[in-house]
């Protein structure tokens, strides 16, 4: 290694106070030259442990991996600016090339940006929830509202008092949706709140509450640990979905998948080049569907701690796993 000469003192007093980060000089083979301040600020790691070391030397491979061609890009005089993860924390880097004694070198200086990136993460996400909660609502409250209104039609028609029970358990589940669609907004669900349920009991319920036309159910009896409100608003928009695009006289199964369950339709099936798309937020295949209703499946699946994904049953039509 060629031998530098020290900074001047203005710059080694901006190296020793740099704020809240480090500041780095590093040469052509990526050995750390010049390090400031004497003790650094997040990691408490002294600047003598890591002058006259590579960066293979000093950092986790995962670190290195990042590191390394962004180092050599600025050698190269492209200036760089990047976060890595080293130790559970996230550092920002900006680089620029200098040239010393007409050799190449880069200057590093990188800062802790851990609390910034993770509260801009939560804002990213809330928002998200934010935009979606209006078409959410909108979405899941048409089903009951519809059923409520047809069974008052048929009140009025007979005068059967059997028809206010089912216009009382609509708006029941509205008055549910909207308190578990409004916490689905804000924040996820409180696993304080999740409880052994009966997929058959929250399947059929969910069945209950959709035009299933002739349709049928199957399922097969597991245990999921969850909210069952919740839970039913999945199931409710998986039905949905697999009525409105199997046709009238569609089967739906559901039953237990290894540590979690699945639910499936003998319908036309979702083609492989959109099965990734379909859970985001206003994507629809057609069939007059919003586009909300696999975002609502993929936001509680998330609250549940449980990975969505669809394939192919074996009749062609969706299969929707949750594990």
């Amino acid at each position: 290694m060629q031998n530098i000469n020290p900074p001047p003192q203005g710059n080694q007093t901006l190296i020793e106070n740099f704020p809240n980060g480090i500041l780095v000089l590093f040469d052509a083979d990526l050995y750390y030259r010049i390090v400031g301040p004497e003790t650094h600020p997040f990691s408490g790691r002294t600047s003598m442990e890591m002058v006259g070391k590579q960066v293979d030397e000093l950092f986790p491979a995962e670190t290195v991996t990042v590191l390394k061609p962004n180092l050599r890009a600025t050698i190269d005089g492209e200036s760089r600016s990047f976060d890595t993860e080293c130790q559970g924390r996230i550092h920002h880097i900006e680089t620029r090339s200098v040239r010393i004694a007409d050799e190449p070198y880069g200057i590093l200086v990188t800062q802790d940006v851990t609390e910034a990136r993770e509260t801009a993460a939560e804002l990213a996400d809330q928002n998200k929830r934010l935009d979606q909660f209006a078409s959410m609502v909108s979405h899941d409250l048409q089903n009951p509202l519809a059923i409520a209104v047809g069974e008052l039609e048929q009140y009025r028609e007979t005068g059967d008092d059997v028809y206010l029970d089912g216009v009382e358990n609509a708006l029941e589940r509205l008055e549910d949706l909207i308190v578990d669609l409004t916490a689905l907004a804000r924040a996820s669900s409180s696993s304080k709140n999740h409880e052994p349920i009966s997929l058959t009991e929250v399947a059929r319920d969910a069945w209950q509450l959709i035009d299933t036309q002739s349709a049928s159910l199957e399922t097969e009896d597991c245990t999921i640990n969850g909210d069952k409100s919740q839970l039913q608003a999945l199931f409710e928009n998986l039905f949905r979905n697999a009525v409105g695009h199997g046709g009238l006289d569609v089967t739906v199964r559901a039953g237990p998948l290894g540590d979690g369950f699945y639910v499936e339709d003998t319908g036309t099936g979702i083609p492989p080049e959109t099965r990734e798309k379909v859970f985001e937020h206003g994507f629809t295949t057609g069939y007059s569907g919003s586009g909300v209703g696999l975002t609502i499946v993929s936001r509680i699946a998330a609250d549940h701690d449980f990975d969505a994904s669809l394939t192919e049953s074996a009749e062609g039509g969706a299969r929707f796993e949750f594990q």
